[in-house]
């Protein structure tokens, strides 16, 4: 059985055409790449077909991945990362979409729900206004919870980095919802 493996043999058998190998790891991270393009796309559909890519393309790719000390997550991130990006600007010029999720008729219409739908439809307004690093870091930590020193593998940075990139794109966010501290 192949799911006692650590990633190395994995990565290592599924080169040599074991696809039981690459089942394991599809296995393993499929729920946390499908989350992070879901967070992304907010299409059930439209993301179990990028999350599908996602790992045909690293399938495709085995002979040529070469793990430079990050995790095979990470690889994996970057792939559904570029896919992700392709999608929305496709999206964008083929049509305008508001992307807040189920339809209108299918919610129900207590006042607390539609006040939370409003909110969250200008929170993914203002987010999706800021830059793109910024975006990536308050999915990344924030929506799919990622411990900081996960994020910091995904983005290519240092820790220390990815908690000033999360406050200053925190702070550009409160600037886009016109939120303001008063002490």
């Amino acid at each position: 059985m192949t799911s006692m493996l650590n990633e190395d043999e994995l990565i290592a058998r599924a080169r040599r055409g074991d696809r039981e190998a690459f089942a394991d790891l599809y296995q393993r991270y499929l729920p946390m790449i499908y989350a992070y393009v879901r967070a992304r796309v907010f299409s059930d559909p439209d993301a179990e077909d990028l999350t599908e890519q996602v790992f045909l393309r690293a399938f495709q790719s085995l002979a040529r991945y070469r793990p430079r000390g990050w995790p095979y997550s990470a690889f994996l991130y970057r792939i559904a990362r570029h896919l992700v990006i392709d999608h929305v600007r496709r999206s964008r010029r083929e049509a305008t979409v508001e992307m807040t999720g189920e339809p209108a008729e299918a919610r129900p219409s207590t006042d607390d729900v539609l006040i939370r739908q409003e909110d969250g439809r200008r929170l993914l307004l203002a987010l999706d206004r800021l830059p793109a690093d910024y975006q990536e870091v308050i999915r990344l930590r924030l929506l799919l919870a990622l411990p900081t020193a996960t994020a910091a593998v995904w983005l290519g940075r240092s820790e220390g980095a990815v908690r000033v990139l999360l406050h200053r794109a925190l702070q550009a966010l409160r600037r886009e919802l016109g939120v303001t501290h008063d002490g």
